[in-house]
């Protein structure tokens, strides 16, 4: 679809100094969302034989965010970035 952006790649940085790095495609995940309302970030790993798994990781315990984002079906990547 036009005009959909898809995060294909996260590195999360904790205020506690751990770092998480998630990849679309790595170790089942399907897809990265980022839901600045309700403030807190979704890893979707899809439907398992045991049912679906997500991470849900708020947004205030996150120190640092960067992510590459492609736009569209056009495959243009953008850095983004969050500083809590």
């Amino acid at each position: 679809m036009w005009g959909v952006n898809v995060i294909d790649k996260i590195e999360i940085n904790m205020v506690n100094g751990t770092v998480h790095n998630f990849k679309k495609g790595e170790f089942g995940v399907e897809s990265i969302e980022i839901d600045d309302v309700r403030g807190f970030i979704e890893i979707n790993y899809g439907e398992h034989e045991m049912g679906s798994r997500r991470v849900i990781i708020p947004i205030q315990n996150i120190e640092k965010c960067e992510f590459i984002e492609k736009s569209g079906s056009h495959g243009q990547a953008d850095v983004g970035g969050y500083v809590g």
